[in-house]
């Protein structure tokens, strides 16, 4: 069970990527993606990725449990440094006071819950070696980016593109491969060449993704996703995460705090995330 808490927990994390200050054009991606070679629908796909140094703002949050249609909604502070940091803080109502804090960097996963006076600190590289999953923090990243990846790898190279079996269903193109334990990954491609779904299945089927990406907009060179879904099933319990933009900023200077609070008590990720998803 802890194994599958921390599984979950990074593919929970899917509150944090979305657009930018506001919609200047919706872009339709309906229609079919044109035939192409192996190589060149790979090559497309990378070209069309938002470049970035950091993405910082505010987004809506809804967390949807089991077959509820609906579920609280909080507000939230997005910093991402790229390679280097994401952050997620999740605000009060009316006195915009931080209650939770989900920190990503490349080596552990930090949680700080205020309500509870609790934090967490955790290796990343402990869910590879503890279930040989090999999904790293440059994997969590692109999935926050609307990014194509090769699972365990830091970016995605030519050596890679042979790695992807690759085929056309639904007038969309479907990238798939697989990771050492037999996990999963398939991406959709809309005909402008982005990710409109990434879709992570364990081989047992104990554990799913869905990861939707849709009202894309553009603005200047960018063409990026307004809102994400993620549908998560694990141990037949369901969670569905509804992000929204609130206004988001590319290549902004930030400064984000990772500090961890002395007077908390430490406890484990999963007894954290026990108390709320249930």
């Amino acid at each position: 069970m802890k194994n599958i808490y921390k599984l979950v927990f990074f593919f929970s994390l899917i509150a944090l990527v979305s657009s930018c200050k506001s919609s200047k054009s919706i872009v339709s991606n309906d229609g079919s993606v044109v035939a192409k070679t192996h190589d060149q629908v790979v090559k497309d796909v990378l070209s069309a990725e938002t470049d970035y140094k950091t993405i910082s703002g505010k987004i809506a949050l809804e967390m949807i449990s089991g077959s509820k249609e609906s579920g609280m909604k909080v507000n939230s502070q997005l910093k991402i440094v790229r390679d280097e940091i994401i952050q997620l803080s999740i605000r009060a109502p009316f006195i915009n006071s931080e209650v939770f804090r989900l920190s990503i960097t490349p080596d552990s996963v930090y949680v700080i819950d205020r309500l509870s006076k609790k934090y967490a600190v955790e290796n990343i590289k402990d869910l590879e070696q503890e279930r040989g999953i090999q999904f790293n923090y440059n994997n969590l990243q692109a999935l926050f980016t609307d990014a194509l990846f090769i699972p365990g790898k830091s970016k995605v190279g030519g050596a890679d593109y042979n790695l992807y079996d690759i085929t056309m269903n639904g007038g969309k193109y479907h990238l798939e491969t697989k990771d050492k334990a037999g996990l999963l990954y398939r991406f959709v491609i809309d005909p402008n060449d982005r990710v409109s779904e990434t879709h992570i299945t364990a081989r047992d089927g104990k554990y799913s993704l869905r990861w939707i990406y849709r009202d894309f907009v553009k603005e200047s060179a960018s063409l990026y996703p307004t809102t994400m879904e993620a549908n998560v099933d694990f141990n037949k319990k369901k969670v569905k995460l509804i992000m929204s933009n609130s206004g988001l900023d590319f290549d902004k200077e930030l400064t984000v705090d990772n500090s961890l609070p002395a007077k908390y008590t430490r406890v484990s990720v999963s007894d954290i995330l026990k108390n709320y998803i249930k």
